[in-house]
C-alpha cells in the first residue's frame, strides 16, 4: 500500500515510518521539515502542516491510507509519571496547545479532497471511560483525567471529528510509549484489557499503528487499545 504518514518526524511516526518500509510499503512522509528525513528507498517526503488545510490535501495526494502520529510537543501519557516529574507534566496539561483539534479536521478535510477512505489517528489510553479496566485502573485513569483534562479535552475533540467522518477510520489508544527496542509482544484489539500504566516502546505502538492502516479490517471504525 502507498502510506501517508503525517508527523513522520515525532517519535511514534519516525517508527510507523520505519515499520512500514520494512513490510514492504511506499510511504509518504509529511512533515513540517521533511527535510530532515533520511533518504530510503520507497519512501518520498512531502511538506505539510496540519494547521496550513491547503497543505495537507497536496502532501497526502495519491495515497492508499493515511496514519496521523500528531500530537501536543508536551504530552505525557500515563505511564511517564516518574520520568518526567510533577512540574513538567502539568506544564503539558496547562498548556496542551490545539494541534489535534485543529490539526485532526484539516487532515479529514484533506482525505476527503484527495479521495483517501481509511484514516488512522493515534490517540492514547486516557480517553478511555474505563469500562475494560480493572477496579483499580479505572480508579487511578479517573485521577490521570482530572490532572490532565486540557490535553485529554483537546484529544477529545480530534475523536470525536473522526468519529462524525465517513471515512473507514481506526483509532489507536496507546498507553505511556517508551523509546527502547521493539519487542511487538502486545496486545492490541477494539476495547482490549490491557494495564494503561505500563508503557509498550514506540517501535510497537507503530507496529500497531501499521497493522491498523494495512491488515486489520474488523478494527474499522472502532477504538483500539495497545498496550500489555
Amino acid at each position: 500500500m502507498k502510506i501517508a504518514i503525517i508527523g513522520a518526524t515525532g517519535g511514534t511516526g519516525r517508527k510507523v515510518m520505519e515499520r512500514a518500509l520494512e513490510l514492504g510499503h511506499e510511504v509518504v512522509a509529511v512533515a513540517r521539515r521533511p527535510e530532515v528525513i533520511p533518504p530510503a528507498e520507497r519512501l518520498s517526503t512531502r511538506q505539510g502542516d496540519v494547521l496550513d488545510a491547503s497543505s495537507m490535501a497536496k502532501a497526502i495526494a495519491g495515497t492508499d491510507v493515511v496514519i496521523s502520529c500528531i500530537g501536543p510537543t508536551k504530552n505525557f501519557p500515563p505511564g511517564t509519571f516518574m520520568s518526567k516529574g510533577i512540574p513538567n507534566m502539568l506544564a503539558a496539561n496547562f498548556s496542551p496547545g490545539t494541534v489535534m483539534s485543529e490539526g485532526i479536521p484539516n487532515i479529514l478535510a484533506a482525505c476527503k479532497r484527495a479521495g483517501v477512505k481509511r484514516l488512522v489517528m493515534q490517540s492514547g489510553i486516557g480517553l478511555t471511560d474505563g469500562k475494560e479496566l480493572s477496579a483499580v485502573n479505572r480508579w487511578a485513569m479517573r485521577i490521570h483525567q482530572r490532572i490532565f483534562s486540557k490535553a485529554i479535552k483537546d484529544k477529545a475533540m480530534a475523536e470525536r471529528a473522526v468519529q462524525r467522518s465517513d471515512l473507514d477510520w481506526v483509532i489507536v489508544r496507546p498507553v505511556g510509549l517508551r523509546d527502547v527496542s521493539a519487542t511487538l509482544k502486545y496486545t492490541a484489539g477494539p476495547s482490549a484489557r490491557i494495564t494503561p500504566f505500563l508503557p509498550i516502546t514506540f517501535s510497537d505502538c507503530a507496529d500497531c499503528l501499521v497493522r491498523a492502516a494495512t491488515s486489520e479490517p474488523t478494527w474499522v471504525r472502532k477504538f483500539v487499545n495497545v498496550g500489555r
